[in-house]
C-alpha cells in the first residue's frame, strides 16, 4: 500500500517502495519473510496473541494461515491488540467468528474485495476510520461491546449490519455507502451517529433499536429513505438531510427533529409518543403526519404520550395532510401548502377577549404588537382545513388579526365595530346582548321622561237638602 514514508509510525520493511512494518528482527514484513522464518513467526503465534501487520499487503494464504495459528478449542481465532492499520487484503478476507479479545484497528486498510466479520465479537475498542472496502462485505450478528467507529469508510458495496449489537457508541459520521446499507434488527445501547453520511444505494433501518439518540443530521440519501420501523429513547435527529425519492419515517420516539430536511419527494412521518419540530423542512410531494395507532412489534416504546408538532414555521409541500396530532404548541407561520387536518387535532384554547397573538401565541409565533399579515390567511386556512366548533374559533382568529393589522383609520373603525357588535357575526351571544341593553335603555328612558296621563277627577254628587215641610 503507497504510504508516505514521513506519516509511518511504525518501523518500515526494509524491501524497497514496502510500507509494511517489519516483523523484528528479520527486518522485513510478514508479506516478504522467507518459508522458513514464516513458519518461526506462525508457530509463535497463539490464541489470543497480537497481531501487527501495519501497512502490509497481506497474501491470501499467509492471512489464512495466521488466522489458523489463533484459533482457539472453540474453533475462533482469538486476536489479542490486532493492529491492521493501512494493511491491503486480500479479496475474501474472513475474519467470521473471530474473536478480538483487545482493542482493533483496520484504520485506512483496503480490503480489495468481499470480506466477512460474520458473527465476530469486538471485546475492546474498534476503528475502521477511513477503511475502503471494494466489495461486498458483512457484520451480520456481529457485537460491538465498546466503542465502534467506522467513520469516512467507504463501502464500495453492499455493507451488512443486520441484527448486528453495539453495547457502546457507534460512529458512522460521513461514511459512504455505495451500494445497499442494511442496518435490520441492529441494536444500538447508546447513540448512533450517520451525520454527513452518503448512502447511494437502498437503505434499510427496520426493528432497529437505539438506546439513546440517533443522528442523521446532514445525511443524504440518493434514494428514497426509509428509516422504521425503529424506536429510539432519546432523539431522532434528522436536521438537513437530504432524500432524493421520498422520506418515510416510523418510528416511536420522544423528539424527531428534521430542521431544514430537503425531500425531493413524498414525506410521511407515522410516529408513537413523538414531538416533532419540522422547521424550514421542503418537500416536492405531500407531507403526511400521523400516529400510528398500534405499537411496533418487537419493539420497545418510550413512555407513552400524544404525537405532538411543535413547529411547521416556514415548510414547504404541496399539500399537508395532519392526523391525530397535537398541534396545541405548534408554530406555524410562515408554512406553505393545502393544509387537511383530520382526526383529533387539538389547538390551543382561543380566548375572544384576549388578541390573536396572546390568545394563540403558539399559532402565531408572538410575531409583537401587531400581527403580520400572513396571520388571518394562516388563521383562514386552518379554519378551511378544520370543521365545527374549532373552524368558528378559527375563522374567528383570521377576522381578529384583519382588525388588528387593518392600517386603515375607517376600515379598521368598521371592523372594530362589527367585532364590538356582534363578534363579526360569530357571536351572537354579544348581539342579542347589546339588544338587550337597547331595550333596557329605551324602556328606562321612556319611563324617566315620558308624560304621564292626566287623570280627571269624579263629578260630585249634590245630595238634596231635605224639603221643608
Amino acid at each position: 500500500m503507497n504510504a508516505s514514508v514521513s506519516t509511518l509510525d511504525w518501523p518500515r520493511c526494509r524491501v524497497a517502495g514496502c510500507a509494511g512494518r517489519s516483523a523484528a528482527p528479520s527486518g522485513t514484513c510478514v508479506a516478504h519473510l522467507r518459508a522458513d522464518r514464516f513458519d518461526r513467526f506462525r508457530a509463535a503465534l497463539r490464541p489470543g496473541s497480537d497481531l501487527d501487520l501495519r501497512g502490509v499487503t497481506v497474501p491470501a494464504p499467509a492471512l489464512e494461515a495466521l488466522l489458523a495459528a489463533l484459533r482457539g478449542p472453540d474453533g475462533r481465532p482469538h486476536l489479542g491488540r490486532a493492529r491492521l492499520d493501512r494493511a491491503v487484503l486480500p479479496a475474501g478476507t474472513s475474519f467470521a467468528d473471530a474473536c478480538f479479545e483487545g482493542d482493533a484497528s483496520f484504520d485506512g486498510t483496503a480490503f480489495t474485495g468481499p470480506a466477512s466479520f460474520y458473527g465476530a465479537r469486538f471485546l475492546g475498542h474498534v476503528s475502521f476510520h477511513g477503511a475502503r472496502f471494494s466489495g461486498n462485505v458483512t457484520f451480520h450478528t456481529a457485537r460491538f461491546h465498546r466503542h465502534a467507529s467506522f467513520e469516512e469508510a467507504v463501502f464500495g458495496g453492499d455493507a451488512l449490519f443486520g441484527e448486528t449489537r453495539w453495547y457502546a457508541d457507534a460512529g458512522l459520521d460521513h461514511a459512504a455507502f455505495t451500494g445497499a446499507a442494511e442496518f435490520d434488527r441492529a441494536r444500538f445501547d447508546r447513540d448512533l451517529a450517520l451525520r454527513g453520511a452518503r448512502i447511494t444505494g437502498p437503505a434499510s433501518f427496520r426493528r432497529m433499536r437505539v438506546g439513546r439518540n440517533a443522528r442523521f443530521d446532514r445525511a443524504r440519501f440518493r434514494r428514497g429513505a426509509r428509516l422504521g420501523p425503529l424506536s429510539v429513547m432519546g432523539a431522532l435527529q434528522l436536521d438537513g438531510l437530504t432524500a432524493h425519492e421520498g422520506l418515510h419515517v416510523t418510528a416511536a420516539v420522544p423528539l424527531l427533529s428534521a430542521r431544514g430536511a430537503c425531500v425531493r419527494g413524498r414525506g410521511e412521518f407515522r410516529v408513537r409518543s413523538a414531538a416533532l419540530d419540522l422547521t424550514g423542512t421542503s418537500f416536492a410531494g405531500t407531507l403526511d403526519v400521523r400516529e400510528a395507532a398500534r405499537p411496533f412489534a418487537g419493539l420497545d416504546e418510550p413512555p407513552a404520550a400524544p404525537v405532538r408538532l411543535l413547529s411547521l414555521r416556514d415548510t414547504r409541500a404541496p399539500r399537508i395532510a395532519l392526523a391525530d396530532v397535537d398541534l396545541s404548541r405548534c408554530g406555524l407561520l410562515g408554512v406553505s401548502g393545502e393544509l387537511s387536518l383530520t382526526g383529533r387535532c387539538n389547538f390551543p384554547v382561543l380566548r375572544p377577549r384576549l388578541a390573536p397573538w396572546r390568545a394563540s401565541a403558539v399559532l402565531a409565533d408572538d410575531p409583537g404588537p401587531r400581527p403580520d399579515p400572513a396571520l388571518a390567511d394562516l388563521y383562514a386556512r386552518l379554519a378551511a382545513a378544520t370543521s365545527g366548533r374549532t373552524s368558528r374559533d378559527l375563522r374567528y382568529r383570521a377576522l381578529q388579526a384583519r382588525r388588528r393589522g387593518a392600517s386603515g383609520g375607517w376600515h379598521r373603525a368598521g371592523l372594530a365595530a362589527l367585532w364590538l357588535t356582534c363578534g363579526y357575526g360569530h357571536r351572537t351571544g354579544r348581539a342579542v346582548l347589546w339588544l338587550a341593553m337597547f331595550a333596557a335603555l329605551a324602556l328606562t328612558g321612556a319611563a324617566r321622561h315620558g308624560t304621564p296621563a292626566r287623570t280627571h277627577p269624579a263629578p260630585s254628587r249634590a245630595v238634596p237638602s231635605p224639603a221643608r215641610r
